[in-house]
Formats: structure tokens, C-alpha cells, sequence
């Protein structure tokens, strides 16, 4: 008689989540009208991965996020990274510029956009009567880190 049985394969990690292609604004707190720009999965979660090589405005919004809360932040050997970095193109700025605020935010220092980077840097609030960035940052929960 011969058995047969199953194998399992381990996903990768990003395997249940997809990779960021959208973004979504939230409101830091139900009550405001100011709002964050935070990178999601088209028809999924904010749990989304980026990395190098992705463009659009899912990385645009990191990358406001990176200028305007992590900009003062010491860096750590990579190029400096500013508002004319602002392009939309995960490169190898953004992703130096992403392990800086990972190391503030005590995280895996990868330089990959994922679900533990999504939920522990901060997101700059955008004021909708002026269209401005403004320099209040919190993590997506509203929090502060």
C-alpha cells in the first residue's frame, strides 16, 4: 500500500500581503480633517511591501513621509535625502533614507517598506484647506512613537 502525504512549503513573508500600488489618506483622528497619505494594496491592507524598483505615488507618499518626519534624523552613512527626492521612484536614496527611520523607529533596518515599517514610522499630516504638509507626525494609528 503506498501513502502519500503533504508537504508544506513556507510562503515568503510577503506572500499574504501584497506589494503597495495605491495609497489611501487616513485621518489621524476621526474628528479632523487633516489627513495622512499612507501607501496600501490596491483592494487589500496598508500592509503592503515596497522595495527597490517600485514607482508611483504609493512611493511618493513614503517619500514625503521620509522628508518631512525623518529629515532632522542623523544619517547613517547614506546620502542625504530632501524634498527634490520627492520623484516617486524607490531607488537607492529612498530605500538609505527608509533604514534611517527604521533604526529611529528601533525596527529591522532593511530598507523595505513592509507591514512592521508601516505600523511604526510616522506619517506627515496633509491640511486639506490649504493643501499643505504640515510638520505633525504620528503612526498610522494616530499614535505617537
Amino acid at each position: 500500500m503506498l501513502t502519500l502525504g503533504t508537504v508544506a512549503v513556507a510562503s515568503p513573508a510577503n506572500a499574504a500581503t501584497g506589494d503597495c500600488n495605491t495609497t489611501i489618506n487616513i485621518k489621524p483622528r476621526a474628528a479632523y480633517s487633516y489627513f495622512m497619505v499612507v501607501p496600501k494594496e490596491v483592494g487589500g491592507s496598508t500592509n503592503c511591501y515596497m522595495r527597490d524598483g517600485f514607482t508611483g505615488p504609493e512611493v511618493r507618499a513614503l517619500q514625503t513621509t521620509l522628508v518631512y518626519c525623518y529629515s532632522g534624523a542623523e544619517s547613517w552613512g547614506g546620502p542625504e535625502f530632501g524634498l527634490n527626492d520627492i520623484d516617486g521612484v524607490y531607488g537607492a536614496k529612498t530605500a538609505y533614507a527608509l533604514k534611517d527611520a527604521q533604526r529611529i523607529a528601533l525596527i529591522d533596518d532593511d530598507g523595505i517598506y513592509g507591514p512592521d515599517t508601516a505600523g511604526r514610522i510616522e506619517f506627515p499630516w496633509h491640511n486639506p484647506n490649504n493643501d499643505s504638509i504640515t510638520s505633525t507626525c504620528t503612526r498610522r494609528d494616530g499614535s505617537d512613537a
